[in-house]
């Protein structure tokens, strides 16, 4: 195949995906033109393939502007901004990211969960702001070793949450739609039962309408008064007034969030509370799992091209 294949690129890539991918694709670049419309008013009928990623909306509207569309390739896991009903209707592939940051998403949740439970920020500030070493006011904390760890959402990244918790010590419940017969972990048929039965819970199932605020106000008060709350996966997945108010009234201990759903008033009281430590969604952005994305994109549009089945094909 001696043509080049037109490419829409929707989102950052890095250089050497650049460089490589020119090499058997005709790329245009969505974010380096004033106008994406009038880019695909130009080209839009040459594009193929379109490189995108999870904040970004992939709609009908934007499809009927690529008629010949073929292939989705999505730098991201969660398919909640992507219209599956017109993907459908359409007959295009669609592949995901799957498993190229779940080493990273799980160390990140161990990260948040370590800087509540051991009060890390509150503990350097106290030492950037005492001169003496023995004056600093010391803020006591708990030990995450032999908890019990609940996992919304047993995929590749809670397998990888998993494996960290059982270095320490932990002991690993999961709720899934399905029980899975591969792991030696103990299921629990309903998200209220994983929360009465762990004292932390560990949110890594995807986003979307389906899972929409089901950690509510009584999945909190199940988790109890001792019950730590990390959220690496969707915000919309958590109810965060409900949030506030089981932080502000000890329905349980502590949170740690790379993602907040609602809207800013709803928000804006957890930036106040010294129970909760926060990043804004970079759980997955390390320059690892970045490679892993550049390197399984690649992998998939050459397979196309080749007309291989994809990995990692979800529609």
């Amino acid at each position: 195949m001696n043509q080049k294949i037109g490419v829409l690129v929707n989102c950052p890539i890095n250089k050497e995906n650049r460089q490589k991918l020119a090499e058997n694709f005709d790329l245009h670049y969505a974010e380096e033109v004033p106008d994406r419309d009038a880019l695909l008013a130009e080209v839009g009928e040459s594009i193929s393939i379109i490189i995108s990623d999870g904040p970004r909306y992939i709609d009908a509207a934007l499809m009927d502007q690529m008629p010949n569309l073929a292939l989705i390739c999505l730098q991201s896991v969660g398919l909640d901004h992507l219209d599956v009903d017109a993907v459908k209707e359409r007959g295009i592939k669609v592949t995901n990211a799957r498993g190229t940051n779940s080493a990273s998403c799980a160390d990140h949740v161990f990260a948040l969960l370590l800087s509540v439970s051991r009060h890390i920020l509150a503990n350097d500030k106290s030492m950037r702001e005492n001169e003496a070493y023995e004056e600093c006011p010391k803020f006591h904390s708990t030990t995450v070793n032999g908890k019990k760890i609940g996992i919304l959402g047993l995929g590749s990244i809670g397998c990888e949450i998993a494996k960290r918790a059982t270095a320490f010590d932990m002991e690993v419940f999961y709720h899934n739609r399905n029980a899975r017969e591969d792991v030696p972990y103990t299921y629990c048929p309903t998200l209220l039962d994983l929360a009465r039965d762990v004292q932390i819970l560990a949110i890594s199932c995807p986003g979307g309408e389906a899972t929409r605020n089901i950690v509510n106000a009584e999945i909190l008060e199940a988790l109890g008064s001792d019950g730590t709350l990390i959220n690496i996966a969707r915000g919309s997945v958590v109810d965060t007034t409900a949030l506030v108010n089981a932080l502000q009234n000890g329905v349980i201990r502590n949170a740690g969030l790379d993602v907040v759903g609602g809207e800013a008033p709803e928000r804006e009281p957890l930036c106040t509370m010294e129970n909760v430590v926060m990043s804004p969604h970079l759980a997955g952005n390390t320059e690892e799992s970045w490679l892993n994305r550049s390197n399984l994109t690649r992998q998939i549009l050459m397979e196309f091209r080749e007309g291989e089945k994809l990995t990692n094909q979800v529609y």
